[in-house]
């Protein structure tokens, strides 16, 4: 365009200059001294020979540029009406190819090389907008995914979902929203169904351990194998109520439930290893617990239902030998028993080999933000608690 403008314009230039000529020549007779590459000639006929070869004699249009080269040699040619004579006059201007080198234009590989500039560029825009238009939805549904998920507490099917322009994303928040709305409603039932058992479970426990109390009253009068057995009794329905007090609190979900307070470690082992010792009335086994006191932050029940689910399994799964129970500040609470080798299912790899009693130890710590550690060889078990403040 730059290009072509400029020929316009030189053209202009060119047939403005040309008439001033042809005007003088008419008015004077003679052609301006001032302008050297344009001549006026009275006739076709008086052009100089290559002219009149290049253009030939043709009909010609009045005021009309004509435009003929030879080799380096540019010519324009204008036929001008004499109104003295009564004829077209010829006015030319004569150009050579270093002057019209140097007009102003573009050469093809510069022209190629600006459409490719302005291609890139375009390219790139239209690849930023088509991303942001991508990006700006997609942004869009991870914020309500996120705002729904901080309050999914309340989040019912009537909760309007906006529109995020695209179907698949429509689509994908419609799925979120569906599964939202079932897990809340599983939730629901999970806590009617926790209400219930809570109410099944603590009231035939609590009449259990009412009648054993009273029994108990009565236990000097019993035979000695009946109160073996009384004994017994007490034992399995004193773990059932901690265990299902401890299990509802747990999958209840409730931290407020877990209110927490000074609790002496070492009384609380003491009484445990006390309470389990039968479990170890079969095996030559020695305890050895550390005498220094520790008092941590941690509530009591949860606590002595560590504690005892600790102890227990060191005592009914350890072979003879020694039990050892420490606690330092750096490393937290340890218990080390040897591995009965008779019990095979206790020596896989990966298998606590404790049932229930290692998986609420593990939760318990997990709901206290404490760090549980089990490691495991052929030789013996090793259980370590730590950042117990």
């Amino acid at each position: 365009m730059i290009t072509v403008v400029y020929d316009w314009g030189l053209d202009d230039s060119v047939h403005y200059f040309m008439t001033l000529e042809a005007e003088n020549y008419i008015e004077h007779g003679t052609s301006a001294a001032s302008n050297a590459s344009i001549a006026v000639y009275p006739t076709f006929e008086s052009l100089p020979q290559p002219v009149r070869h290049v253009f030939g004699n043709q009909s010609w249009e009045e005021e009309e540029l004509y435009f003929q080269s030879q080799g380096d040699q540019f010519f324009y040619l204008m036929p001008y009406y004499n109104s003295n004579a009564d004829r077209l006059l010829f006015v030319l201007h004569t150009n050579y190819e270093l002057s019209n080198n140097e007009m102003v234009g573009l050469s093809v590989g510069e022209i190629a090389s600006l459409l490719a500039l302005t291609i890139v560029v375009l390219t790139i825009g239209v690849i930023r907008n088509l991303g942001w238009s991508l990006i700006k939805p997609i942004n869009a549904l991870h914020e309500w995914n996120r705002q729904i998920s901080a309050k999914n507490q309340n989040f019912t099917s009537a909760a309007p979902m906006p529109d995020f322009r695209f179907n698949e994303l429509n689509e994908a928040a419609e799925q979120i929203r569906h599964s939202m709305i079932e897990i809340n409603q599983r939730n629901d039932k999970e806590k009617q169904f926790l209400r219930v058992l809570s109410h099944e479970l603590r009231t035939p426990l609590a009449i259990t351990k009412a009648s054993l109390e009273l029994i108990n009253k009565t236990k000097s009068q019993l035979d000695p194998k009946l109160a073996n057995k009384l004994n017994k009794i007490e034992r399995a329905n004193a773990n059932m109520c901690a265990t299902s007090e401890v299990l509802l609190w747990l999958w209840s979900d409730d931290l407020t439930q877990f209110r927490t307070q000074q609790v002496d470690l070492n009384e609380i082992i003491k009484q445990e290893i006390e309470s389990n010792q039968y479990l170890a009335a079969n095996k030559s086994v020695n305890i050895s617990l550390f005498e220094h006191e520790v008092f941590i932050e941690a509530n009591p029940v949860l606590m002595q239902l560590l504690v005892r689910n600790l102890v227990r399994n060191a005592l009914q799964y350890s072979a003879d030998g020694n039990i050892s129970i420490d606690f330092q500040p750096d490393s937290g609470l340890t218990l080390i028993n040897p591995i009965a080798s008779q019990d095979s299912s206790i020596n896989e790899p990966n298998d606590y080999g404790y049932g229930i009693g290692l998986y609420l130890v593990t939760t318990l710590c997990e709901k206290m933000q404490w760090e549980c550690e089990i490691q495991q060889n052929m030789e013996q078990f090793q259980v370590r608690i730590k950042t117990i403040r």
